[in-house]
């Protein structure tokens, strides 16, 4: 009876671990850690453990975002241990891996979301190369939106500028009025560096610089840093390279500046501090953007040799489809990427941005962050020397900061590190 009893337990013992062993799954390495981020994993996977019950979904929090990522997946690729899927950014650095046969293609899971005809023709030529995808676009934030206090616009009756002219009569009206016209901090000039870009250069140019095929001598990117020193840097506020963008924020909310153009993630930011889009902030194109939108993007990507491919596809799957874009958006404060999510979703204010990623998808040019276009080292300079010129907009800065910026551009040329984004 003994051995028989035996023999019984070690049968249950196998069958239980046959069962565990057929079980699918997925680990998500990512850095949304607090406040709507968090929010929104926490929904998004919901959503993926309700739609693939039978499958583990896991996951693992980075401190550091995306530097402190790429140096663990760096150790996690040595050890030939990577998580089934983790969070990336689009563009350059996603294709890094790729060239470096890190990543898997998941063509399968691009076609059956139909990812042809869900995302923008200027994001998919960021997560698609020589004809393979290997990102899913979980979100879509804007980069080239002025917010701006309403309860100042109203008190002085300023209509909203549409022109850079129209730009700088608003900020000096609201300067001589005792109200600093913008917001600034320090480490993001370069976002604010966009719209000039692209009023010089226009759409295509601001493409090709991206590709290295402008000289950043050319006049027209000189001509783009005078507009920024001429319009945004002689608006900036009294003090603004001592602010983190959330102080910088503040500085909106309190009344002491007028306008602050950051990310559309200030909007969550603004929302906390008790604002109510439409009320009391609002926002507008930066001039010369009307028909532009400059987005900066979360990806999902799936490192090449990682266990359970069926689990890392379902995962995809849901990032990819209506339902797990809609959790997540709907949580972070941001636009989703997929064109068909509703737009039931959001308040009043990312509905209008809503309203105006599907305008500027059929009508205009949707454009990356430059951040996914230059090589790394390439960015990290422009973002050095557009604040060196932020601190001192200057004829003789400027002839120093675009030399310095075109030496590195012809470096980078001769080792072939630019990539063209056109022929992906």
């Amino acid at each position: 009876m003994k051995r028989r009893m035996t023999l019984v337990l070690i049968s249950v013992l196998l069958v239980l671990l046959i069962a565990g062993m057929s079980v699918s799954g997925a680990e998500l390495w990512h850095y949304w850690l607090s406040g709507g981020e968090r929010e929104a994993l926490d929904a998004f996977l919901s959503t993926a453990r309700e739609q693939y019950p039978d499958v583990e979904f896991t996951e693992r929090g980075i401190s550091g975002a995306s530097t402190e990522m790429r140096r663990q997946l760096g150790a996690a690729f040595l050890a030939n241990d990577p998580p089934n899927v983790y969070q990336s950014a689009i563009g350059y650095d996603l294709k890094s891996y790729v060239d470096a046969g890190r990543l898997a293609p998941i063509d399968d899971v691009w076609e059956a979301i139909n990812g042809e005809e869900v995302f923008s023709e200027g994001l998919k030529s960021m997560v698609k190369f020589d004809g393979h995808a290997y990102a899913i676009p979980l979100n879509t934030h804007i980069v080239s939106h002025i917010f701006y206090n309403k309860h100042i616009f109203d008190q002085y009756e300023l209509d909203i500028p549409t022109t850079w002219d129209e730009f700088k009569a608003v900020s000096e009206a609201l300067r001589a009025n005792g109200i600093e016209p913008f917001a600034a901090a320090s480490g993001w000039e370069t976002y604010n560096f966009y719209a000039p870009l692209v009023s010089s250069l226009g759409p295509e140019g601001y493409l090709a610089l991206g590709n290295g095929q402008v000289s950043f001598t050319d006049p027209k990117v000189k001509e783009a840093f005078r507009i920024y020193g001429d319009a945004f840097v002689s608006a900036y506020m009294f003090g603004w390279s001592g602010y983190g963008w959330a102080e910088a924020a503040n500085e909106v909310i309190n009344g002491n500046a007028a306008m602050y153009l950051n990310g559309d993630w200030v909007v969550a930011y603004f929302e906390s501090a008790g604002w109510v889009p439409g009320e009391d902030f609002w926002f507008f194109p930066a001039p010369g953007t009307q028909d532009v939108m400059i987005m900066q993007v979360d990806a999902l990507a799936a490192p090449a040799g990682a266990a359970d491919p069926e689990g890392t596809a379902a995962l995809l799957t849901v990032a990819g489809g209506v339902s797990g874009q809609s959790a997540f958006n709907a949580k972070k404060g941001s636009v989703a990427a997929n064109l068909n999510t509703p737009p039931d979703i959001y308040n009043t204010l990312l509905k209008a941005t809503y309203d105006r990623v599907q305008q500027v998808s059929a009508e205009g040019t949707m454009l990356p962050n430059m951040l996914f276009m230059l090589p790394p080292s390439l960015y990290q300079e422009l973002g050095r020397q557009v604040s060196t010129f932020a601190m001192d907009p200057t004829e003789q800065t400027l002839e120093q900061v675009t030399k310095t910026l075109e030496n590195m551009r012809q470096d980078l040329l001769e080792e072939g590190a630019f990539v063209n984004w056109n022929a992906m």
